[in-house]
């Protein structure tokens, strides 16, 4: 790398025997300080050329970065952290979850009957009687029968379900189904978070990377710059030659201000998974060294995936429509319960409690005639409990599709890090080599700007790949619901 610094110093030792040969004249002063001055100049173009060779000689500033975490800076698993305990969609689920739980209780208390609290206020045109009658009715006793005209009646009446056709037995089960499938939700809602978070902030990472690429091809263009504005000034070198770095530069500034733009687009919806503000703009760790590997095999991972979360909900909304049949099937049978009543009786004119009554009775109801509402409303359930069991098949391919696609996306990623790879070293060394041909005179200046957008173009594949491995080993374990790739 030392050898574009080493032959611009001969460059320029040459030059100056050159002009003192070309005098004449080696003897006299004026020429031999023409040799020095045009000696010194010959120095200043070569520490351009000296200071990219020494560049030359250091580590991509990608790799040297890679690794090196800011003490303040956001890593990938606290923001998974963070977006479990704060992401507005999980505390969503989180209540429906409870909520769920909620109606397990409710529809539980179905078995112990229902006791009412009941008032009754009255006035009526002329007094009535304030209880019922008891008999026997004599004479005597129709004179001491309790009259008023306002009354007050103060009691409860508790109904207790003896048959009703397993319509309470199907109701829990089916609240009970529907709280195993809140948890299901939440499970896999953490999941699609975890994955949401991993893609958006490793797409970031890589963006932030390719810019930063970018800015060190415009770093080495600058020196390039340099160079051919003082050869320009003492016409070693055409115009046109600048004007076509300059146009690189600028094209290669506007795609890194592009990739900014769009890592700030991804920072805004991470910020909005992390429950924070979408306006902040944190620094965010660098891409890992380590990239995840598959710690399963493709079976065990299938299984996984036919038991992942969303499939589990598609099955427990499945069994739910079939108890809303047994739901429906009991409404088109007759009923029975228990009442007892108790109440006190007074007259309001004079706040007189007469004696208390109570009874207990059983009561049979049966549908006679409803227009077939409870017969619609039975074929409806078994309809919607059909569909529901279509949706449980669709899920499970669907996950099974989820993995395939993650698994080829997987394979995908990593042929494409082997190529960028190998795409790079080749492509890193023609720039290498075409810059010391051109520095040296030699080369092209169309050769080397092409080398420079080869090179970064190459490392910008190599940071989309190594991104791709990451993302898509967060799909595998999104697919599966587990640690499938670690």
């Amino acid at each position: 790398m030392m050898i574009r610094a080493i032959l611009a110093l001969l460059l320029a030792l040459l030059a100056a025997s050159s002009v003192g040969r070309l005098a004449g004249y080696p003897s006299r002063p004026r020429w031999k300080g023409l040799a020095h001055c045009l000696l010194a100049l010959c120095l200043v173009l070569a520490l351009p050329a000296m200071r990219c060779a020494w560049a030359g000689l250091q580590p991509p500033a990608a790799s040297s970065a890679r690794g090196r975490v800011e003490p303040d800076a956001l890593t990938l698993e606290a923001a998974v952290q963070e977006a479990l305990q704060a992401n507005p969609g999980i505390q969503a689920i989180m209540h429906d979850a409870a909520a769920a739980l909620r109606r397990v209780d409710a529809s539980r208390g179905q078995r112990y009957g229902e006791l009412d609290a009941l008032l009754t206020a009255q006035h009526f045109s002329y007094p009535q009687l304030l209880q019922p009658l008891a008999g026997p009715v004599t004479p005597a006793a129709i004179g001491s029968l309790p009259f008023a005209q306002d009354q007050l009646h103060v009691g409860g009446i508790y109904t207790y379900p003896l048959y009703v056709g397993g319509r309470i037995v199907n109701q829990i089960r089916i609240a009970e189904l529907g709280a195993d499938k809140g948890n299901a939700l939440l499970t896999g809602t953490r999941s699609d978070v975890t994955y949401n978070v991993t893609a958006l902030f490793v797409q970031a990472q890589a963006l932030e990377a390719q810019a930063d690429a970018l800015q060190r091809e415009i770093d080495s263009l600058e020196v390039t710059r340099q160079n051919l504005e003082l050869a320009l000034k003492i016409g070693r070198a055409p115009e046109v030659d600048l004007l076509k770095v300059l146009d690189r530069i600028s094209e290669a500034e506007a795609a890194r201000m592009n990739a900014l733009a769009q890592r700030q687009r991804l920072l805004a919806a991470l910020m909005s998974l992390l429950g924070r503000d979408p306006a902040q703009t944190p620094t965010l760790a660098p891409l890992p060294d380590h990239l995840p590997e598959l710690a399963v095999g493709k079976q065990e991972m299938r299984s996984s995936a036919i038991r992942r979360s969303s499939v589990r909900a598609a099955e427990l909304s499945a069994a739910q429509g079939e108890r809303q049949i047994g739901v429906a099937r009991s409404a088109l049978g007759p009923t029975v319960s228990v009442q007892a009543s108790y109440l006190q009786n007074a007259d309001l004119s004079s706040l007189d409690i007469s004696d208390d009554t109570w009874s207990i009775g059983v009561q049979v109801a049966a549908p006679i005639f409803d227009g077939g509402s409870r017969r619609a409303d039975l074929s409806r359930s078994r309809e919607e409990a059909r569909a529901l069991q279509q949706r449980a098949v669709a899920a499970r391919l669907e996950a099974i599709a989820d993995l395939e696609g993650a698994l080829a996306s997987w394979q995908s990623a990593q042929d494409q890090l082997r190529a960028a790879d190998a795409q790079y070293n080749s492509a890193h060394e023609v720039a290498r080599i075409e810059q010391v041909r051109f520095d040296t005179g030699a080369g092209d200046i169309e050769d080397l700007l092409r080398a420079r957008s080869r090179e970064t173009a190459a490392q910008s594949t190599q940071i989309a790949a190594r991104a791709q491995i990451i993302v898509s080993g967060a799909q595998i374990n999104r697919a599966t619901e587990s640690e499938a790739a670690r």
